[in-house]
């Protein structure tokens, strides 16, 4: 993957890299704050895992505020499916039922102060990312990347159905595959990644610029 080089044209590179001159302040504070992330601490884990468990299909900001309110209220830790479906569905989150379904399976991640999930983040990113994506509900690929981002790894790629998009936009894809398999994913990551090398960015880095370009904003 190292040194791979990544063709894309002309007009799209200097359109990215001129963005990028723009927000890389706001992007690089970010990521200073991924690496900051306290994972010693279960509950912040726990509710940036539930986080990244929302997120599919529904807006960042309204996963965000819902984890919020679950965790301020205490429901995160200990609420019953009913009342955590309900703050999910007051958010707007789709497939509320679900993912509140799966945020009480994972409680079982926070025993013994989450020494188990503290253990699986020990770990490479990639390793990491195996075991996430084997032990927690609601995880694929896609899922497991993003939370291990924003507590601070590097060297993944969160390719969900934006990012994706962007790639065929760059040309450094064919087309937008119907399902992601393992291999799949794994392949399309590095091209990635070689595209953001090819940049002379990280891919923490062009995930970010990507979204910003589609929102305006720099969030998570």
């Amino acid at each position: 993957m190292q040194g791979r080089f990544i063709k894309i044209p002309e007009s799209i590179r200097a359109e990215l890299l001129n963005l990028y001159a723009k927000v890389e302040g706001i992007i690089q504070s970010r990521l200073i704050e991924f690496k900051s992330f306290d994972r010693n601490d279960t509950n912040k884990l726990f509710a940036e895992m539930s986080f990244c468990v929302l997120t599919p299909q529904s807006r960042a900001r309204a996963a965000d505020a819902a984890v919020n309110e679950l965790a301020t209220s205490g429901l995160l830790f200990s609420g019953s499916y009913d009342r955590v479906a309900q703050v999910l569905k007051k958010w707007g989150v789709r497939f509320y039922e679900v993912k509140a379904r799966h945020i009480i399976q994972n409680r079982y991640l926070l025993r013994d102060d989450g020494e188990y999930l503290k253990n699986m983040l020990r770990t490479s990113p990639f390793e990491c990312r195996e075991l996430l994506v084997e032990n927690v509900w609601g995880f694929g690929y896609k899922e497991a990347s993003h939370f291990l981002r924003n507590i601070g790894f590097t060297g993944l790629a969160i390719l969900d159905r934006h990012i994706l998009r962007n790639m065929l936009y760059m040309g450094v894809i064919e087309e937008i595959p119907k399902s992601l398999t393992r291999k799949r994913y794994l392949d399309l990551e590095e091209i990635f990644i070689a595209t953001a090398q090819t940049l002379g960015m990280s891919p923490e880095s062009l995930d970010l610029l990507l979204w910003y370009r589609a929102t305006g904003e720099v969030f998570k």
